[in-house]
């Protein structure tokens, strides 16, 4: 059963890694920030996309691959944390993201393919003041008026939209522009991160600013130079339309030749800008467009109240299913179960510890590979036990009978142990999200529990009988009427 001396060390040993849990489960931070909730405990959002090319035509797994990582990164500088994002069968990718406090607007930032379009303005008509109910319409009116204008041309040229707050009175501005078919410059020429939320410093408003590379530049200012010497001949304003993703967020009066520097502005509302939809632009445009078109084709709503819901019943039957193994151990294996009973303790607090250091999300799958890992490590204590009462049977001594008992049952517990971590490891290699979650804490609970179940239980009955505890036959479970009266040759 090993000496004193290992023992004392394996329960210091114990007893460090539990005071470092419990630093970081309770000191480090609140409890209740302590531990990672997913989705289905936390709530949050869960949105189903299907990309497409523009126009038709199959997109390729890699592309979906690249518009996943986009997605991620938008949502990584939203600040909302541990989002699932994973690419599902050809075309589609799944979202599931925990804790959003705005669902819509979040939904509405990741599935923007961004592409940002330049395009001077060659006929354009507004219809000011129209109710929310009518904007359909009104754009279906403007169109057919646009498509008599001089300017627009079948199969070369197209007609964009913006909405905007009504500049005076109520309801929405409602603006056609007609454009050329393909923009005058693409995002493709904005710099990295060249994209920021800044105000102007003439009016104070809020404008987002774009930094443009050296050549994006030099296009800029051929470009700005056409529409005033256009303006300057046809007596019209010259405008320039920037569009994201076809709507047009702002069509300023080109005035002056412009270079690297830009700005998207609204000077319609007070204060310009408002700032969500700043920071949104910011983000869409800074993290890049998306490599194919994203259309939204389910969207799931976890409410906090349903997740809390959730979190509370898969505790409840956790810690009930916890205790009746616990009061189990201790009916069958008296003074055993005791000690049994203290490793499964210890075990779940050190699990703990290790789901805030790491820091792993729990859902519920999560907390069901916690539940079986329980469970393993409560069979391993099983086995060792039912081959120590044989050896008492057989008329062993308690103290060799534990000795053999752990030496003949740590093989079969190995053997079943490796099977369950080969199951897990081959469920995380081919899955994902919650499943992926479970395999993971399913790995944790089995190795943790050889730890408790077989090393802590074999030194707490070590230093036992090592400080003169004598265990009889009745306190391990083992009636006196089964236990052999004579000892077989070579049993002690």
């Amino acid at each position: 059963m090993g000496s004193t001396r290992n023992n004392i060390i394996v329960l210091g040993l114990v007893v460090v890694l539990i005071g470092v849990a419990a630093y970081l489960i309770f000191l480090r931070q609140p409890v209740t920030q302590a531990t990672q909730l997913g989705l289905d405990l936390q709530g949050g959002v869960s949105a189903q996309l299907e990309g497409s090319q523009t126009g038709g035509g199959n997109v390729s797994r890699e592309e979906m691959e690249q518009a996943s990582d986009l997605i991620r990164q938008r949502i990584d500088r939203l600040g909302v944390a541990e989002p699932d994002v994973r690419v599902q069968g050809q075309d589609q990718i799944v979202v599931q993201i925990p804790g959003v406090e705005n669902p819509d607007e979040v939904i509405d930032i990741i599935g923007r393919t961004a592409q940002l379009g330049f395009y001077q303005v060659l006929a354009f008509e507004q219809n000011p003041n129209t109710p929310s109910d009518e904007i359909d319409a009104v754009q279906n009116e403007l169109e057919e008026d646009l498509r008599d204008d001089d300017a627009f041309r079948r199969g070369e040229t197209k007609i964009l939209f913006e909405e905007s707050p009504a500049f005076q009175g109520s309801g929405t501005d409602v603006t056609g522009y007609v454009v050329r078919e393909q923009p005058d410059l693409t995002g493709e020429e904005l710099r990295q991160n060249g994209a920021n939320v800044e105000f102007d410093p003439t009016s104070n408003n809020r404008i987002v600013t774009l930094q443009l590379t050296n050549e994006g530049g030099n296009r800029m200012a051929d470009l700005t130079q056409e529409i005033i010497n256009e303006a300057a001949v046809s007596g019209e304003p010259g405008l320039m339309a920037i569009a994201l993703d076809q709507d047009v967020q702002s069509a300023p009066e080109v005035q002056a030749v412009l270079s690297d520097q830009i700005s998207i502005t609204n000077d319609s509302l007070p204060g310009g800008l408002p700032e969500d939809e700043a920071r949104q632009l910011e983000t869409v445009l800074n993290t890049g467009a998306l490599p194919v078109n994203m259309e939204i084709i389910s969207q799931t709503e976890v409410g906090p109240t349903l997740g809390l819901s959730s979190l509370r019943s898969g505790l409840t039957a956790s810690l009930v299913g916890f205790a009746l193994v616990l009061v189990l151990l201790v009916v069958i294996y008296r003074a055993l179960g005791l000690v049994a009973a203290l490793a499964l303790l210890i075990y779940a607090f050190l699990m703990w510890g290790i789901i805030v250091a790491v820091p792993v999300t729990m859902t519920l799958p999560g907390i069901a590979g916690i539940v079986l890992s329980i469970g393993v490590a409560a069979d391993a204590n099983v086995v060792i036990f039912e081959r120590i009462k044989e050896e008492v049977k057989r008329g062993r001594t308690p103290r060799a009978a534990i000795q053999a008992g752990y030496d003949r049952g740590f093989r079969a517990i190995l053997d079943g142990n490796i099977t369950t971590l080969i199951t897990a490891f081959i469920l995380f290699a081919l899955s994902s999200g919650s499943v992926r979650g479970f395999a993971v804490l399913l790995v944790i609970g089995v190795i943790l529990s050889m730890f408790t179940a077989v090393v802590v239980t074999r030194a707490l009955l070590g230093l036992l009988s090592g400080r003169g505890v004598h265990l009889s036959p009745g306190m391990m479970g083992v009636s006196k009427s089964s236990v052999s009266a004579e000892r077989p040759a070579g049993v002690r």
